[in-house]
């Protein structure tokens, strides 16, 4: 149940990546809204459940987008794991720590395709790429940080709540 729920949340997200949120763009950029789930799904249910999305989400982008395949793979599996391994234990219902985790997530993923995309084809003006494209692009996704983080604080509860009365109907059989 969780990994269809989970597989039909990255596609969905997808799709209103590359549909619905172009035709809502501001100052010419997007929100990173799989980063969101990346983090988000990480600080929920850990490092290993959170690398295992990020790469998942990661890995339909890098095949759909036309670039160097694994790039962003690689960096949703290290943000998912990132996210999940040192905050294991923190309040599921803090939604600052999700925020700010969005943010430095979406810095660091925007400096890496600087780097790996502009940087090495002679692209030297990061102050201008910050300004026009880092810093709204960072600013746009913090927004939608807390109300899809919400949202799937309540997907991953109703899950839970789902798998621990279907775990108790079948231990109540044993007995």
């Amino acid at each position: 149940m969780r990994t269809a729920v989970i597989g039909l949340l990255i596609l969905i997200n997808y799709i209103l990546q590359t549909s619905v949120w172009p035709q809502m763009a501001i100052l010419g950029v997007t929100p990173e809204t799989a980063l969101i789930f990346i983090v988000g799904y990480g600080l929920l249910r850990g490092d290993v459940e959170g690398a295992i999305f990020g790469f998942s989400a990661g890995i339909l982008q890098d095949i759909f987008s036309g670039g160097p395949l694994g790039m962003f793979a690689l960096l949703g599996f290290l943000t998912g794991y990132a996210s999940g391994k040192p905050f294991r234990d923190f309040f599921k219902d803090n939604y600052f720590l999700p925020f700010f985790m969005v943010l430095v997530a979406v810095l660091a993923q925007q400096l890496v395709i600087y780097v790996s995309s502009f940087l090495f084809l002679g692209y030297l003006n990061l102050a201008q790429f910050a300004w026009t494209i880092i810093l709204p692009t960072t600013i746009y996704t913090a927004c939608l940080s807390i109300p899809l983080y919400s949202l799937l604080h309540f997907i991953n509860g109703r899950i839970e709540r789902w798998e621990s009365e279907r775990r108790n109907l079948f231990e109540g059989d044993r007995e």
